[in-house]
């Protein structure tokens, strides 16, 4: 078998097993190289294993270096010969006077994995993190982790050790490593292990400007899910991470921008508060310079988190995030978002002239997104109503067939409509979308132009005819457009009742029995309704208050407890997907934030708590006003209530139930 498979010769194992065990130091090397060689292109090797632990009684740090590599990757396979090896170990730990050695012999130690193995481990361990040479202490520490991994159980008192090295620890190369390593054990245990005080705050603040990059990532990293005891606090430790915005390395910049918007929170003076975000905006636009699309990518993703709880950062510099012609679409994709965000009743002409350029792309998914910011825009900006009508209006004037881009568009205006009735006035707008109604062919555009044809029923030529070859194609329809056909089909019967009266029965003898028991039930109340008085169908479904301006202006994907845990995780992989790290990874335990108060910059908005007040309030007038208007049973279908009222309408009134 040894022809087919990928061992060695048995006869290149027998030379190889002769060499480790001879008095020749060279030939003992040249075998141990051999080994590796053989282990490295996936040869087992691992028979060999006893021969060459015994060549770790030379003390060539070159040859210790291939023995402990060999012997992580053994050692899960032969755990049993693994504990032959642990005197070697402490002797190297503890004896050794170069170290490397030291340093090499605890690295190999915690690299092991083998459960059984690490209760010899934790005195040499400690000897290592209590050792002069710093060198040897960092690679203790970042051992640490990796027995906690393995045996939690045992680890104790190495915690105790570590909290006390950061007490005392003035190397800022094993301060930085010493945070990371208490920062792994936190995400695996979930608990508080690290505990800071003034005096270890401005040792790591000192040991920023001393570490090298990684070593400032890792302390900026932690600071920025620290809370600071006061406002003076938080300034010092922001005065101190400023220099680091301009750094040359993108991850150290970004970790500078992570510390000081979380402090922002903490700081008492408003003028201070804005002068940093002028500061921290242009070291986020610097980033963005990178030629590489994937830093782009990272970093517009980050800003779009940003933006949520600072909408203010890059109000003036809505140009940065245009896009050009050679750009991927994901990166499109990303600042199209981004210019919705930073919009404003005072930028938003430029941001629709721009997104008026992108409506001549030939990516129809690119098209259908620009639309669909169009809309936004023009929903939550009044002044930007005119405008953003005018252009969609102008695109559905080139439309000539069903793509992408009209469903989005004809969703888009039933938004706009809903927000402002009197649109449809505007450039004729209603005649030109009424020409295109025939392209909708998804649920969504669908369910908006039987919106349209109900609501507007009285400004569209033959509005009855184009209901009734809706009514016709009802039980293929999906649940969305059935809904607001059947309330589509009310508001036309209101204004038509003659016209009507066969449309409305043929559409509740369809829909009365419908397998979908929201169609089922919408169907009864309505049958109901119109049986009892068509005066409260009308207050229903044909309500007309002009202008409807309860949209809302907050583009937050998450709540704000949330949004602070993902904006102290900035950077990492789960901020990319938008989602919280224990959302990505199971194994991950989040500490519970305890800050009290949250802020959301919103400029010259009205504060987030007034606003919340106002739209509380508005909300229970409109729940008193449906209660007033209506306090009918609606599923009860006994005989209709009389009501005195009916007399005035009886004209318009037709009994449903007759035509069923």
């Amino acid at each position: 078998m040894a022809y087919f498979g990928n061992n060695p010769q048995r006869g290149e194992l027998q030379e190889l097993y002769a060499d480790l065990n001879d008095l020749n130091f060279e030939k003992k090397k040249e075998a141990v190289k051999k080994v590796i060689a053989y282990m490295t292109v996936g040869k087992d090797v691992s028979d060999l294993f006893q021969s060459v632990i015994k060549c770790l009684e030379f003390n060539d740090i070159e040859m210790k270096k291939l023995i402990y590599l060999y012997i992580v990757n053994y050692s899960r396979q032969k755990p049993d010969d693994a504990i032959m090896v642990i005197q070697n170990f402490r002797k190297d730990v503890r004896k050794s006077e170069n170290p490397l050695v030291r340093a090499l012999a605890i690295r190999t130690f915690g690299c092991l994995r083998v459960p059984k193995l690490n209760e010899y481990l934790i005195e040499p361990l400690k000897d290592c993190i209590q050792d002069d040479d710093p060198y040897v202490r960092k690679t203790a520490v970042l051992c640490v982790p990796k027995v906690y991994e393995v045996s939690p159980e045992i680890c104790p008192p190495l915690l105790e050790l570590l909290q006390k090295l950061l007490e005392k620890e003035s190397n800022a190369l094993v301060l930085a490593n010493l945070i990371q390593s208490m920062r792994e054990i936190e995400v695996v245990s979930g608990k508080q292990i690290i505990i800071l005080n003034q005096k270890i705050i401005q040792k790591l603040l000192l040991a920023v400007d001393e570490c090298i990059e990684w070593g400032q990532i890792f302390i900026l990293d932690y600071l920025a899910t620290y809370n600071p005891q006061d406002s003076k606090q938080a300034e010092i430790i922001i005065e101190r991470t400023l220099p680091r915005l301009s750094h040359i390395n993108p991850t150290v910049t970004f970790c500078a921008v992570k510390v000081i918007l979380k402090y922002l929170d903490f700081l008492d003076n408003g003028d201070l508060v804005k002068n940093l975000c002028k500061k921290v905006a242009p070291s986020l636009i610097s980033l963005l310079s990178w030629n590489q699309p994937e830093v782009q990518y990272t970093i517009l993703r980050n800003i779009s988190l940003i933006l949520q709880k600072f909408p203010i950062l890059f109000e003036n510099d809505v140009k940065v995030f245009f896009c050009s012609f050679n750009e991927p679409y994901y990166i499109k994709y990303e600042k199209l978002d981004i210019m919705v965000r930073i919009c404003d009743s005072k930028n938003f002409g430029q941001v629709l002239n721009e997104l008026l350029i992108y409506l001549n792309e030939a990516d129809p998914h690119f098209v259908r997104k620009t639309i669909k910011s169009i809309g936004k825009i023009a929903i939550t900006y009044d002044k930007a109503l005119d405008k953003a009508v005018s252009i969609l209006v102008e695109f559905a004037k080139n439309i000539q067939q069903p793509t992408e881009p009209v469903q989005e568009l004809l969703i888009q205006m039933q938004l706009i409509y809903k927000k402002n009735k009197q649109m449809y006035k505007h450039e004729e707008s209603l005649k030109i979308i009424y020409s295109i109604i025939d392209y909708a062919n998804e649920p969504e555009s669908k369910s908006a132009c039987a919106w349209i044809v109900g609501e507007f029923g009285e400004f569209i030529p033959k509005s009855v005819e184009k209901m009734k070859e809706y009514i016709d194609n009802f039980q293929m329809e999906d649940r969305l457009v059935q809904l607001q056909l059947l309330t589509s089909a009310v508001q036309l019967y209101l204004k038509y009742p003659s016209q009507c009266s066969i449309l409305i029965q043929q559409l509740i003898t369809s829909a009365k029995d419908s397998f979908n028991p929201d169609v089922r039930d919408r169907t009864y109340i309505y049958w109901r309704l119109l049986s009892t008085d068509p005066e409260i169908v009308k207050n229903l479904v044909c309500f007309n208050s002009g202008t409807f301006s309860n949209f809302s202006k907050d583009l937050r994907l998450w709540e704000t407890q949330d949004l602070v845990l993902a904006l102290e995780n900035m950077g990492n992989i789960s901020n990319l997907f938008h989602k919280l790290p224990h959302q990505l990874y199971k194994n991950i335990k989040i500490k519970v934030n305890n800050q009290q108060e949250v802020k959301i910059y919103k400029g010259d908005e009205k504060p987030e708590s007034q606003v919340k007040e106002q739209q509380d309030e508005n909300q229970q007038n409109i729940q008193k006003e449906q209660q007033q208007q209506q306090d009918i049973d609606l599923l009860n279908f006994d005989d209709p209530p009389v009501n005195n009222n009916n007399n005035n309408n009886k004209s318009n009134k037709t009994d449903v139930f007759e035509l069923i």
